[in-house]
């Protein structure tokens, strides 16, 4: 991956495992836990419109054009209302910038000569860092560490021969 081609792919990694997060906790949502945002009567009966009687009828629709009115006017009020601020966060070594408006990220920038040449343990730790810094994440040396988990298998003597290989270094490294 290009130096300069970093940062965007962090930022839209960062926003699909959000998007996924989201996704997982919505489909399981308890039972009975509707939309937020559809009024309850609308959510509780599933009954055709046209079956209704004509005083009940109105006053749904009523209902309904009200809450359309008052949606449309939310919208408005915020497209007047003063631009929010965008905040910068930057990374303890200066190597990424995240944008932060309205409290949410909104896009990670990196140095391109800083990032050409950064070691994995360093660059993984710029992220965690900038994470922490803007409010999403924890700072890596207050992470819990999870607990060593027994071996299930394997040869110690396959410990002792793969020692020297080292998968996912450079190529010709590998002994």
């Amino acid at each position: 991956m290009r130096p300069e081609a970093f940062p965007a792919a962090l930022y839209n990694t960062y926003i699909t495992a959000v998007q996924r997060a989201l996704a997982v906790e919505f489909t399981h949502r308890p039972q009975g836990q509707g939309d937020p945002s559809r009024p309850q009567a609308q959510a509780e009966s599933p009954v055709h419109l046209a079956e209704l009687p004509l005083e009940e009828f109105i006053a749904r629709t009523r209902s309904r054009l009200d809450a359309i009115d008052a949606e449309y006017d939310a919208i408005r009020r915020r497209e007047q209302a003063p631009p929010v601020a965008t905040t910068e966060v930057r990374s303890p070594l200066g190597y990424l910038t995240m944008h932060v408006r309205d409290g949410g990220p909104i896009a990670i920038h990196g140095n391109p000569r800083a990032l050409d040449n950064p070691s994995d343990t360093v660059l993984a730790e710029e992220a965690l860092h900038l994470f922490a810094r803007a409010g999403f994440g924890v700072e890596p040396d207050e992470r819990p560490r999870p607990a060593a988990r027994p071996r299930t298998g394997g040869d110690v003597a396959d410990d002792e021969y793969f020692e020297g290989f080292k998968v996912l270094g450079k190529r010709g490294e590998n002994g």
